[in-house]
């Protein structure tokens, strides 16, 4: 067995349970927020509406992970200013593409310290209609019935083919690079 399943196993076998699990994404208990810049100001834009799943087996006590995905709905993003919302939505073109998707590929490698863990992973990232594989670094402590996974990502708008927004005819530009933070609670 190489080591990225051996890891793997490690990682997923604290998850005690016999037969499939499902854990659900609590909306409550996670955050998401995307950070930028403009020629303006530095902003700030959370998610209100998150949903997720992750779909964990075992069998003669091997683990693994079937699935997992996350959602975000785009017009759940809000800055706390209208017209910014506004330009995020048509940026990300909500209409034709009401949610940010990604989904689990692979755990690159793990380390375990107790219930903590220290995750590399690899997933396709969907935003505006464009698919990029994206590397994550996560932190992730499971405890009983709950996964509870943090990280953050930076990358660059016009890798999704999404134009920065502008705003006052195009005086504020918002920058290209973007961070995305996120702690995300998982519930069986």
């Amino acid at each position: 067995m190489n080591t990225k399943a051996i890891l793997l196993l490690i990682f997923i076998g604290t998850l005690s349970s016999v037969g499939a699990q499902s854990y659900k994404l609590d909306n409550a208990s996670s955050s998401l927020k995307v950070l930028g810049t403009s020629t303006l100001h530095d902003w700030e834009i959370i998610a209100e509406e998150l949903n997720g799943m992750a779909q964990v087996s075992s069998e003669n006590d091997v683990y693994s992970i079937n699935s997992l995905d996350f959602q975000v709905k785009v017009e759940s993003l809000k800055s706390g200013k209208s017209s910014m919302d506004n330009n995020t939505y048509e940026a990300l073109n909500s209409d034709d593409y009401a949610t940010i998707n990604y989904a689990l590929k692979e755990v690159v490698s793990a380390s375990r310290n107790g219930n903590n863990y220290d995750l590399k992973t690899k997933g396709a990232l969907t935003i505006a209609g464009t698919t990029k594989v994206i590397t994550i670094p996560v932190k992730a402590e499971i405890n009983g019935n709950k996964m509870v996974c943090s990280g953050e990502v930076t990358f660059k708008m016009t890798d999704f083919n999404v134009d920065p927004p502008t705003a006052l005819l195009g005086t504020v530009k918002t920058g290209d690079e973007i961070t995305i933070t996120f702690k995300t609670e998982f519930k069986n």
